[in-house]
C-alpha cells in the first residue's frame, strides 16, 4: 500500500495496528458468510433495482485514517432490507476494511421503497456500493446523490411533470463529474431518460437512454444483468420514436445481455444455494420472454413476419423452460 508524501507510521504503532486490522478482518469475514446464507433465502433483488429504490441515503464519513493514507475505493455490501424498507443487516463484500468500517452504519440509515413481491411488501436481499473519492469531483459527487435521491422519489410517485426539473438538475450536476463516475452519468442520464419517456417526448428519451448505454459500457462488466434494462430503454425509445431497425438491432443486443448474465450466473452457481439461483434464472427466463414477444411485435410491424413468427417460437420454449 502506497502512503501520501510525508506520511509517516512509527513500527512501534504499525505492529499493533496490523493485528488488530487482521482479527477484525476474519470476525468479520466469519459475519458475513453466515449472513450472506441467511439473506440467500430472501428474495433477490439486482444492484441497480435496489439503487432505484432509495429515497433516504446517509453518506458515511471519511475516517481520517484513510483520507491522510489517501485509501479510496468502492465498498460493496449485502443488505437485508425489511417489508418497510429499513435495512436491517449490511455485511461487507468487498473493499478495504477502514471504508466498510464508515460504510456500514451509514447505510444501516438508509431507507428504500418498499419491494413488492404481487403487491405485497416483501423483505429482500440485495447489494449496494459506496464510493469513497477523494480530490476532485468527490463534494461534487455528494452533491448528486442527493439529487439523485429526489430525482427517484418522482419517479417511483409518478410525479413526473415534477420530476422533470429535479431530475434534470441532477443530470446536469452528473455532467460535470471526472471521467471516473461513469456509473453516476450512467443512472443520472437513465433517470432522465425515464422522465422523458413518460412525459412523450420521445426524441429526448432516445437521447438519454443512448447516453445511458454509452456510459453502461464503460462503467460495467460483461455479463451484468443492469445491461438488460439499458438495451431495452433504448430499444422502447427507438420505438416510440418510429425508428424501428434501429429498435430490431437494440432488442438482438438485449437477447445477448440477457444470455450475458445468465452465463454470469452459471460461474456463480456455487455460491449460491439452489432456491436463490433458481429465483434469478427464472427471473432472466422471463426477461428473454419479455424481450422475445416485444421483439417479435416490432418485426411484424416492420412487415417481417417469418422473422416474427421464429421469435414468437422462442418465445414459447423460454415459457415452457422457466
Amino acid at each position: 500500500m502506497l502512503l501520501s508524501a510525508g506520511y509517516i507510521i512509527s513500527a512501534m504503532w504499525r505492529k499493533p495496528f496490523q493485528l488488530v486490522w487482521l482479527v477484525a478482518m476474519v470476525c468479520a469475514a466469519a459475519a458475513t458468510t453466515a449472513a450472506q446464507a441467511a439473506a440467500q433465502d430472501l428474495k433477490q433483488v439486482p444492484a441497480e433495482e435496489a439503487a432505484q429504490h432509495i429515497v433516504s441515503r446517509v453518506e458515511p464519513k471519511y475516517p481520517l485514517l484513510a483520507q491522510t493514507a489517501g485509501i479510496q475505493g468502492d465498498v460493496i455490501l449485502r443488505v437485508t432490507i425489511d417489508e418497510a424498507g429499513r435495512v436491517r443487516e449490511a455485511n461487507p463484500v468487498s473493499g478495504h476494511p477502514l471504508l466498510i468500517e464508515a460504510a456500514v452504519p451509514a447505510v444501516k440509515n438508509w431507507r428504500f421503497e418498499p419491494f413488492l413481491d404481487h403487491g405485497t411488501p416483501v423483505p429482500v436481499s440485495s447489494q449496494v456500493k459506496v464510493m469513497f473519492a477523494l480530490g476532485p469531483g468527490a463534494e461534487l459527487r455528494g452533491k448528486y446523490l442527493q439529487q439523485e435521491v429526489e430525482c427517484t422519489k418522482h419517479i417511483f410517485s409518478k410525479s413526473f411533470s415534477a420530476g422533470e426539473a429535479v431530475c434534470g438538475k441532477a443530470l446536469e450536476t452528473a455532467v460535470k463529474l471526472p471521467h471516473g463516475f461513469a456509473s453516476d452519468k450512467m443512472r443520472a442520464y437513465g433517470n432522465a431518460g425515464t422522465i422523458a419517456y413518460e412525459l412523450k417526448k420521445f426524441g429526448e428519451a432516445l437521447e438519454d437512454f443512448q447516453q445511458q448505454l454509452d456510459f453502461a459500457q464503460r462503467a460495467l462488466q460483461p455479463g451484468n444483468p443492469q445491461m438488460i434494462q439499458v438495451r431495452g430503454n433504448v430499444a422502447h425509445a427507438c420505438v416510440a420514436a418510429d425508428r424501428l431497425s434501429e429498435a430490431d438491432a437494440q432488442y438482438t443486443e438485449a437477447e445477448k445481455a440477457v444470455d450475458a448474465a445468465g452465463a454470469n450466473l452459471e460461474d456463480r452457481r456455487g455460491q449460491l444455494k439452489p432456491e436463490a439461483f433458481a429465483s434469478v434464472k427464472a427471473s432472466y427466463a422471463r426477461s428473454r420472454q419479455a424481450i422475445l414477444q416485444e421483439h417479435a411485435a416490432l418485426l411484424r410491424k416492420m412487415g417481417k413476419t417469418s422473422e416474427a413468427e421464429i421469435l414468437e417460437q422462442r418465445a414459447g420454449s423460454s415459457q415452457e423452460n422457466k
